[in-house]
């Protein structure tokens, strides 16, 4: 049911919408003659200005400045900067006429030529160009609602909505609203301003974007994993379906904490960013930029990167921009030495900033770093696995190590360019190694978070050497490619339904209490006007009250608020009265939260609120007595929500509207 009730769908076709729509404008306008296809266009894009967004919030909100206009205000300013060029910002005037006046003569043979309204908005490309773009935007599509989906089913098992740390989260997601990045203590916050961020541009309430910025990150990195094994490998469909479905759809042998799959992961978010680095430091010719472009993208990056998750910056990244260095082509040894150039500037800029955060807060820096290193909210326990975890790892290093001796085959015999494929099975095993390694400046729960990641590259690698060995057999049927794409769709979602039911289903529901107290506020939030009302509930849930509504805890409401109500009454056609006591005030609406006897769970500090049940209804019978209008506004099998009405007509949105 809260599926079909939430904003959590709602945000994310109005996600989509936007991706589809900026892409549309930069086929249009920007990219007019090359050719970018959609999930180019969202990896680049991501790479190049994402991490430049996380930079513009981060100095915007240290300026006490943040807010979307602002935002975007900044970003399009950098953006246009990028677009256009630094060598023709030297000389604004002839580019700008330039521009212009082939724009006008371009608009003038298509009205000499009597081009159709809809020509105007049509894209121009040949027809094979057209039809792969298209095959394309459905594979990215359709990999992105596959991952959604999939991710969102753990929900009934979801233990980490309205847990303290879900609290704690969401506090800091809403402080960025009040212009704090670094709160009540010192921390990397990045991923928490991206779910701030969300919810503006999507008009979601924060702990929608709190509660689904999880299953985004999965989103991304399904179709980064795709992009990445259709890059660096022969293989353009099937190693890569293959691999971004099993990132998507396998649990079994996948190590992932099924029980926190809601909650944010850093290290997810910060990979979406890797990922596509790595691929362009392993291949600079897939991203052709100029030389300053080069440095200033991955400079970007990496204090993007420093600013969300630090394990991913310090142990992730150096390995593998040290085994790319030393196993590229010597052309492309310019463009990685620019790329590490980009890192040690953004270490030395993100040292400078959690250097003065530190001193200002009266902190040691080293213990910070390290207290960012090993994360006390991530931890492996993976009940679902069907084998073993140290098993699954053996078999993935017994696979690699055969994989590496046939690309070395193919590299000595047949000459081709394997440098890739050999540099990330040689990082996947440091990684691997790393796990031995007691230290107390290792984690290696986030190591195996990181390795959950890494396995579907390693197994599209697996497959992309294999369909290499089958060349000569598959040749024949590469024109039939979106059939056999068709093909691993539906057998992936049937083995991944058969072969994993069993396991998933043995796993413990958690309480769903949460999950309908959040759906109840969600469906507050959309009906009522922001500070037009105020909540009553459990103290835990005062956080999703800031910059939002009124907030009465249960206590209040049973012993004050009759009497506030009575003098409120009283008092109400006397002009001054309220002016001179605001503290007899109420709001327009106040919505109680009541809990019954099915809210089972002892162990859940709101299930303990059905001991109120009774009394909480004797006080709204009390008032509807004294003609205070009462209405059901939700109900569900354990939780019902009332609405007192003070003032009718003045609360709603819909009333405020019409």
């Amino acid at each position: 049911m809260m599926f079909l009730t939430s904003s959590i769908l709602m945000g994310f076709i109005r996600l989509c919408c936007i991706l589809l729509f900026l892409f549309y404008l930069n086929r249009k306008f920007v990219n007019v003659t090359k050719h970018v296809h959609f999930m180019d266009f969202i990896v680049v894009n991501w790479f190049r200005y994402a991490s430049v967004l996380v930079s513009v919030i981060f100095v915007l909100v240290e300026a006490s400045a943040y807010n979307l206009f602002n935002c975007f205000f900044v970003f399009g300013l950098l953006m246009a900067v990028d677009i256009i060029g630094y060598e023709n910002l030297k000389n604004p005037k002839r580019y700008f006429r330039t521009h212009i006046r082939s724009g006008l003569l371009s608009f003038l043979r298509n009205v000499e030529n009597k081009r159709s309204f809809w020509d105007w908005f049509s894209l121009d490309r040949t027809k094979k160009k057209n039809d792969n773009n298209n095959f394309i935007l459905i594979l990215t599509i359709l990999i992105g609602v596959i991952t959604f989906l999939s991710r969102y089913y753990f929900v009934i098992y979801d233990n980490y909505s309205l847990s303290d740390a879900w609290i704690y989260d969401l506090n800091k997601v809403i402080q960025f609203d009040n212009q704090y990045w670094f709160t009540y203590e010192l921390a990397t916050d990045g991923e928490l301003a991206i779910v701030n961020f969300y919810a503006k541009i999507t008009d979601v309430s924060p702990e929608i974007g709190l509660q689904v910025i999880a299953i985004l990150e999965s989103t991304l990195l399904a179709v980064i994993i795709f992009w990445t094994i259709n890059k660096l490998t022969p293989s353009k469909f099937i190693a890569p379906t293959i691999a971004a479905l099993f990132f998507s759809l396998v649990y079994v042998l996948t190590p992932l904490n099924v029980y926190f799959l809601l909650k944010g992961n850093p290290t997810f978010l910060a990979l979406t960013f890797a990922i596509p680095a790595f691929v362009f430091y392993l291949k600079p010719k897939l991203f052709p930029v100029s030389n300053t472009s080069y440095y200033f993208s991955y400079f970007f990056l990496f204090c993007a990167i420093g600013l969300i998750d630090l394990f991913t910056l310090f142990i992730l990244s150096p390995p593998l921009l040290f085994i790319g260095f030393v196993f590229s082509r010597v052309r492309d040894k310019r463009k990685n030495f620019l790329a590490i150039c980009g890192y040690l500037s953004a270490m030395i800029v993100l040292y400078v900033v959690y250097y003065y955060a530190c001193y200002y807060q009266r902190a040691d820096l080293f213990e910070y770093l390290q207290n960012n290193l090993l994360s006390i909210s991530s931890y492996t326990y993976v009940p679902q696995l069907i084998l073993p975890y140290s098993e699954i790892i053996r078999y993935a290093q017994i696979s690699t190590a055969v994989g590496l001796i046939i690309v070395l085959l193919l590299v000595v015999i047949r000459k081709e360019n394997w440098r890739p494929t050999i540099t990330l099975y040689l990082y996947f095993n440091f990684v691997i190694m790393l796990t031995f390694i007691k230290s107390e400046w290792l984690d290696i729960d986030m190591l195996n978070n990181s390795i959950s990641v890494m396995l579907p590259i390693i197994l599209g690698l697996h497959i992309a050497i294999l369909s290499r060995l089958l060349n000569f057999a598959l040749k024949r049927f590469e024109k039939y490619s979106p059939i056999t794409v068709a093909m691993i769709f539906a057998a992936m979602l049937y083995f991944s339904y058969t072969l994993q039911e069993k396991s998933i289903n043995s796993l413990t529901v958690s309480d769903q209490t949460p999950k309908q107290i959040l759906d109840a506020y969600d469906k507050i939030s959309q009906t009522f006007f922001k500070n037009s009302y105020c909540v009553v509930n459990d103290p835990a849930t005062q956080v999703i009250s800031q910059n939002s509504h009124f907030f009465m805890n249960y206590e209040f409401f049973l012993n004050d608020y009759p009497t506030i109500d009575s003098i409120n009454t009283k008092h109400r056609k006397e002009p001054d009265f309220l002016v001179k006591n605001p503290e007899y005030s109420l709001s327009k609406s106040v919505l109680v939260f009541v809990l019954n006897e099915k809210a089972i769970d002892e162990s859940n500090i709101f299930a303990e609120n059905k001991q109120l049940q009774n009394d909480l209804i004797e006080n709204i019978n009390l008032l509807n007595k004294r003609g205070r209008r009462v209405n059901l506004f939700y109900d569900s099998e354990v939780l019902r929500v009332y609405e007192i009405v003070n003032e009718p007509g003045e609360s709603k949105t819909s009333d405020l509207i019409f």
